[in-house]
Protein backbone atom coordinates (compact mmCIF):
# COMPACT_ATOMS: atom_id res chain seq x y z
CA UNK A 1 0.00 0.00 0.00
CA UNK A 2 3.16 2.07 -0.11
CA UNK A 3 2.71 2.48 -4.09
CA UNK A 4 -0.18 4.70 -5.85
CA UNK A 5 -3.24 3.11 -4.89
CA UNK A 6 -5.36 6.09 -6.39
CA UNK A 7 -7.64 6.76 -8.68
CA UNK A 8 -9.77 4.76 -7.72
CA UNK A 9 -11.18 1.83 -9.78
CA UNK A 10 -14.45 3.73 -10.94
CA UNK A 11 -11.91 6.62 -12.30
CA UNK A 12 -10.32 9.82 -9.79
CA UNK A 13 -13.45 12.14 -9.08
CA UNK A 14 -15.69 9.12 -8.27
CA UNK A 15 -17.70 9.41 -4.91
CA UNK A 16 -19.59 5.79 -4.81
CA UNK A 17 -17.49 3.41 -5.28
CA UNK A 18 -18.91 -0.15 -5.57
CA UNK A 19 -22.12 1.21 -5.82
CA UNK A 20 -21.40 1.70 -9.48
CA UNK A 21 -22.01 -2.01 -9.24
CA UNK A 22 -25.43 -1.59 -8.17
CA UNK A 23 -26.95 -1.53 -12.04
CA UNK A 24 -30.90 -1.35 -12.67
CA UNK A 25 -29.77 -4.71 -14.45
CA UNK A 26 -28.61 -6.39 -11.92
CA UNK A 27 -31.87 -5.35 -9.65
CA UNK A 28 -33.93 -6.34 -12.15
CA UNK A 29 -32.10 -9.46 -12.05
CA UNK A 30 -32.16 -10.17 -8.34
CA UNK A 31 -35.37 -9.73 -7.82
CA UNK A 32 -36.26 -12.80 -9.64
CA UNK A 33 -34.08 -14.61 -6.86
CA UNK A 34 -36.66 -15.47 -3.87
CA UNK A 35 -38.22 -18.73 -4.01
CA UNK A 36 -40.46 -19.02 -0.67
CA UNK A 37 -40.66 -15.28 0.42
CA UNK A 38 -39.30 -15.77 3.63
CA UNK A 39 -37.91 -13.04 5.07
CA UNK A 40 -34.41 -12.78 7.06
CA UNK A 41 -34.04 -9.74 9.41
CA UNK A 42 -30.26 -9.70 9.38
CA UNK A 43 -28.94 -6.81 12.24
CA UNK A 44 -28.40 -7.51 15.84
CA UNK A 45 -30.64 -5.91 18.60
CA UNK A 46 -29.26 -2.54 19.64
CA UNK A 47 -29.76 -2.14 22.98
CA UNK A 48 -27.82 0.01 26.00
CA UNK A 49 -25.46 -2.58 27.02
CA UNK A 50 -24.90 -3.46 23.30
CA UNK A 51 -21.54 -5.07 22.93
CA UNK A 52 -19.48 -1.54 21.86
CA UNK A 53 -15.49 -0.90 21.05
CA UNK A 54 -14.83 1.96 23.75
CA UNK A 55 -15.51 4.99 23.40
CA UNK A 56 -18.49 4.39 21.48
CA UNK A 57 -21.63 4.40 23.26
CA UNK A 58 -25.43 4.25 22.96
CA UNK A 59 -27.87 5.84 25.46
CA UNK A 60 -31.09 6.29 25.10
CA UNK A 61 -33.91 8.36 27.32
CA UNK A 62 -37.55 7.94 26.77
CA UNK A 63 -39.21 11.37 26.92
CA UNK A 64 -42.38 11.41 28.82
CA UNK A 65 -43.44 15.02 29.65
CA UNK A 66 -46.22 14.42 26.72
CA UNK A 67 -47.89 11.92 28.44
CA UNK A 68 -48.34 14.07 31.57
CA UNK A 69 -52.18 14.22 32.44
CA UNK A 70 -51.00 18.38 32.86
CA UNK A 71 -49.64 18.08 28.99
CA UNK A 72 -52.60 15.34 27.22
CA UNK A 73 -54.93 18.08 28.10
CA UNK A 74 -53.87 21.10 26.12
CA UNK A 75 -53.10 18.50 23.21
CA UNK A 76 -57.24 18.68 22.32
CA UNK A 77 -60.21 17.55 22.59
CA UNK A 78 -59.00 14.00 21.95
CA UNK A 79 -56.31 14.13 24.64
CA UNK A 80 -53.51 13.11 22.81
CA UNK A 81 -50.47 11.70 24.86
CA UNK A 82 -47.04 10.52 23.25
CA UNK A 83 -43.54 8.87 24.00
CA UNK A 84 -40.67 10.36 22.17
CA UNK A 85 -36.76 9.34 23.00
CA UNK A 86 -33.36 11.32 22.11
CA UNK A 87 -30.21 9.02 21.79
CA UNK A 88 -26.83 9.74 21.99
CA UNK A 89 -24.71 6.97 20.31
CA UNK A 90 -22.17 6.41 17.47
CA UNK A 91 -23.25 5.71 14.17
CA UNK A 92 -20.98 2.82 14.54
CA UNK A 93 -22.88 0.90 16.79
CA UNK A 94 -25.01 -2.04 16.48
CA UNK A 95 -25.83 -3.21 12.77
CA UNK A 96 -24.25 -0.60 10.85
CA UNK A 97 -23.10 0.51 7.28
CA UNK A 98 -19.32 2.02 7.29
CA UNK A 99 -19.21 4.48 4.80
CA UNK A 100 -16.03 5.02 2.54
CA UNK A 101 -15.12 8.09 4.70
CA UNK A 102 -14.82 5.71 7.43
CA UNK A 103 -11.20 4.47 6.97
CA UNK A 104 -8.01 6.03 5.02
CA UNK A 105 -4.12 4.96 4.63
CA UNK A 106 -1.84 7.78 6.15
CA UNK A 107 -4.54 10.64 5.84
CA UNK A 108 -5.77 9.56 2.33
CA UNK A 109 -9.22 8.13 2.25
CA UNK A 110 -11.33 6.73 -1.33
CA UNK A 111 -9.84 7.91 -4.60
CA UNK A 112 -6.84 9.47 -2.50
CA UNK A 113 -8.37 12.49 -0.76
CA UNK A 114 -6.44 13.87 1.94
CA UNK A 115 -8.27 14.28 4.83
CA UNK A 116 -7.79 18.14 4.99
CA UNK A 117 -10.09 18.06 1.65
CA UNK A 118 -13.39 16.12 3.43
CA UNK A 119 -12.76 16.83 6.95
CA UNK A 120 -14.89 19.09 8.91
CA UNK A 121 -16.09 19.08 12.47
CA UNK A 122 -19.84 18.78 11.56
CA UNK A 123 -19.78 16.28 9.10
CA UNK A 124 -17.58 15.13 5.89
CA UNK A 125 -17.56 17.46 3.18
CA UNK A 126 -17.26 14.57 1.05
CA UNK A 127 -17.70 10.41 1.02
CA UNK A 128 -20.20 11.16 3.62
CA UNK A 129 -22.82 8.52 3.94
CA UNK A 130 -25.91 10.46 1.80
CA UNK A 131 -24.28 9.53 -1.55
CA UNK A 132 -24.59 5.77 -0.47
CA UNK A 133 -27.13 3.89 -3.10
CA UNK A 134 -29.51 1.95 -1.63
CA UNK A 135 -29.48 -2.35 -2.03
CA UNK A 136 -31.62 -4.02 -4.00
CA UNK A 137 -29.82 -6.97 -5.40
CA UNK A 138 -27.83 -10.28 -5.37
CA UNK A 139 -26.72 -11.46 -1.95
CA UNK A 140 -24.48 -14.56 -0.97
CA UNK A 141 -23.49 -15.77 2.08
CA UNK A 142 -19.90 -17.84 2.08
CA UNK A 143 -20.00 -20.55 5.02
CA UNK A 144 -16.23 -20.40 6.23
CA UNK A 145 -17.42 -22.17 9.42
CA UNK A 146 -19.26 -24.64 7.54
CA UNK A 147 -16.06 -25.19 5.26
CA UNK A 148 -14.29 -25.48 8.40
CA UNK A 149 -16.04 -27.99 10.03
CA UNK A 150 -16.95 -26.36 13.04
CA UNK A 151 -19.76 -24.22 14.58
CA UNK A 152 -17.54 -20.97 15.24
CA UNK A 153 -14.41 -20.00 14.03
CA UNK A 154 -12.03 -18.68 17.34
CA UNK A 155 -11.16 -15.32 17.90
CA UNK A 156 -8.16 -14.52 15.61
CA UNK A 157 -8.39 -17.04 13.26
CA UNK A 158 -8.01 -15.28 9.66
CA UNK A 159 -10.25 -16.20 6.69
CA UNK A 160 -8.14 -16.08 3.82
CA UNK A 161 -8.57 -15.60 0.23
CA UNK A 162 -8.10 -19.58 0.22
CA UNK A 163 -11.00 -20.35 2.32
CA UNK A 164 -13.30 -17.90 0.35
CA UNK A 165 -12.45 -19.73 -2.69
CA UNK A 166 -13.10 -23.13 -1.27
CA UNK A 167 -16.25 -22.67 0.62
CA UNK A 168 -17.66 -20.81 -2.82
CA UNK A 169 -16.94 -24.32 -4.82
CA UNK A 170 -18.06 -26.38 -2.15
CA UNK A 171 -21.21 -24.41 -2.04
CA UNK A 172 -21.31 -24.37 -5.65
CA UNK A 173 -22.14 -20.53 -5.97
CA UNK A 174 -20.30 -17.87 -7.65
CA UNK A 175 -19.61 -14.58 -6.78
CA UNK A 176 -20.52 -11.69 -9.52
CA UNK A 177 -19.95 -8.16 -9.33
CA UNK A 178 -22.44 -5.78 -7.72
CA UNK A 179 -23.06 -8.65 -4.59
CA UNK A 180 -23.09 -8.01 -1.58
CA UNK A 181 -21.40 -10.70 0.05
CA UNK A 182 -21.82 -12.02 4.15
CA UNK A 183 -19.06 -14.05 5.29
CA UNK A 184 -20.33 -16.77 8.09
CA UNK A 185 -17.64 -17.79 11.06
CA UNK A 186 -20.41 -17.82 13.57
CA UNK A 187 -19.28 -15.65 15.80
CA UNK A 188 -22.72 -13.71 15.92
CA UNK A 189 -24.10 -16.40 18.17
CA UNK A 190 -21.93 -14.86 20.94
CA UNK A 191 -23.86 -10.93 20.53
CA UNK A 192 -26.12 -11.46 23.49
CA UNK A 193 -24.71 -14.93 25.72
CA UNK A 194 -21.01 -13.32 25.99
CA UNK A 195 -21.34 -9.67 24.75
CA UNK A 196 -17.61 -9.29 26.62
CA UNK A 197 -16.19 -12.36 24.61
CA UNK A 198 -17.83 -11.04 21.27
CA UNK A 199 -16.62 -7.97 21.77
CA UNK A 200 -12.92 -8.47 22.93
CA UNK A 201 -11.73 -10.43 19.77
CA UNK A 202 -13.08 -12.03 16.71
CA UNK A 203 -12.34 -14.31 13.63
CA UNK A 204 -12.17 -12.16 10.43
CA UNK A 205 -11.15 -11.09 7.00
CA UNK A 206 -6.99 -10.87 6.02
CA UNK A 207 -5.62 -8.59 3.49
CA UNK A 208 -5.82 -11.00 0.68
CA UNK A 209 -9.68 -12.02 1.49
CA UNK A 210 -10.39 -8.69 0.93
CA UNK A 211 -8.40 -8.53 -1.99
CA UNK A 212 -10.08 -11.29 -3.25
CA UNK A 213 -13.45 -9.75 -3.12
CA UNK A 214 -12.00 -6.29 -4.20
CA UNK A 215 -11.12 -8.87 -7.52
CA UNK A 216 -14.33 -9.82 -7.83
CA UNK A 217 -16.30 -6.64 -7.77
CA UNK A 218 -18.56 -7.19 -4.88
CA UNK A 219 -20.14 -3.98 -3.78
CA UNK A 220 -20.52 -4.94 -0.06
CA UNK A 221 -18.63 -7.37 2.62
CA UNK A 222 -19.70 -8.36 5.83
CA UNK A 223 -18.53 -11.02 8.05
CA UNK A 224 -20.73 -11.99 11.37
CA UNK A 225 -18.87 -10.11 13.81
CA UNK A 226 -18.38 -6.38 14.86
CA UNK A 227 -15.22 -5.58 12.87
CA UNK A 228 -15.21 -7.54 9.48
CA UNK A 229 -10.76 -7.96 10.09
CA UNK A 230 -9.88 -10.26 11.69
CA UNK A 231 -8.29 -9.10 15.81
CA UNK A 232 -6.04 -9.19 16.90
CA UNK A 233 -4.10 -9.29 13.15
CA UNK A 234 -1.79 -12.56 12.98
CA UNK A 235 0.38 -10.53 11.28
CA UNK A 236 2.27 -8.49 13.01
CA UNK A 237 2.33 -4.31 12.79
CA UNK A 238 -1.19 -4.76 10.85
CA UNK A 239 -4.03 -3.15 11.99
CA UNK A 240 -7.34 -3.46 10.57
CA UNK A 241 -5.35 -3.97 6.63
CA UNK A 242 -8.74 -5.29 5.15
CA UNK A 243 -10.66 -2.16 5.74
CA UNK A 244 -7.86 -0.43 4.23
CA UNK A 245 -8.25 -2.47 1.13
CA UNK A 246 -12.15 -2.38 1.15
CA UNK A 247 -13.06 0.96 1.59
CA UNK A 248 -9.87 2.71 1.17
CA UNK A 249 -8.29 1.13 -1.83
CA UNK A 250 -11.60 -0.51 -3.71
CA UNK A 251 -14.84 1.58 -2.37
CA UNK A 252 -16.44 -1.60 -1.14
CA UNK A 253 -18.79 -0.39 1.93
CA UNK A 254 -18.65 -2.50 4.75
CA UNK A 255 -21.36 -4.04 7.11
CA UNK A 256 -21.00 -4.97 10.53
CA UNK A 257 -22.19 -6.69 13.32
CA UNK A 258 -25.03 -8.95 11.46
CA UNK A 259 -26.55 -12.03 11.66
CA UNK A 260 -25.85 -15.02 9.33
CA UNK A 261 -26.65 -18.73 10.87
CA UNK A 262 -30.42 -18.33 9.13
CA UNK A 263 -28.36 -17.78 5.57
CA UNK A 264 -26.51 -20.76 5.76
CA UNK A 265 -27.82 -24.69 5.28
CA UNK A 266 -28.87 -26.78 2.49
CA UNK A 267 -31.47 -24.11 0.91
CA UNK A 268 -30.74 -21.12 2.38
CA UNK A 269 -27.30 -21.30 1.01
CA UNK A 270 -28.33 -20.31 -2.88
CA UNK A 271 -27.96 -16.39 -3.88
CA UNK A 272 -30.80 -14.76 -2.02
CA UNK A 273 -32.67 -10.80 -3.11
CA UNK A 274 -30.45 -8.05 -0.26
CA UNK A 275 -32.23 -5.47 0.30
CA UNK A 276 -30.46 -2.40 2.40
CA UNK A 277 -31.73 1.13 2.61
CA UNK A 278 -29.23 4.03 4.18
CA UNK A 279 -30.45 6.98 6.51
CA UNK A 280 -29.80 9.94 4.37
CA UNK A 281 -27.62 11.58 7.20
CA UNK A 282 -25.67 14.31 5.22
CA UNK A 283 -21.71 13.99 6.14
CA UNK A 284 -21.62 10.81 8.43
CA UNK A 285 -19.08 7.75 8.47
CA UNK A 286 -21.50 5.29 8.74
CA UNK A 287 -25.05 4.68 9.12
CA UNK A 288 -27.00 2.36 11.72
CA UNK A 289 -29.17 -0.18 9.09
CA UNK A 290 -31.56 -2.82 9.25
CA UNK A 291 -30.50 -4.97 6.19
CA UNK A 292 -32.75 -8.11 5.02
CA UNK A 293 -32.38 -11.61 3.25
CA UNK A 294 -35.52 -12.32 0.90
CA UNK A 295 -34.91 -16.23 0.42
Amino acid sequence: MAGPWWPSPYGAGDRIGAGNELTPEATLAALRLPRTGRVVELAQLTTADVPVIAPRVHLQVILAHETLEDVSRLAGDNRLSTFAEHVVTSYHVGCHLDGLGHAGIDGRYYDGLHYSQIYAATGLTQLGIENVRPWVGRGIVIDVAGLRGTGCLDAGVPVTSDDLERAVRRQGIEVRAGDAVLVHTGWSELWEDEPERYAAAEPGLDADAADWLARHRVSLASVDNWGCDVYPSPVAGQFFPAHQRLLTMAGIYILENIRTSALVGSTASAPFLFILGVPRLQGATAAVVAPLAVL
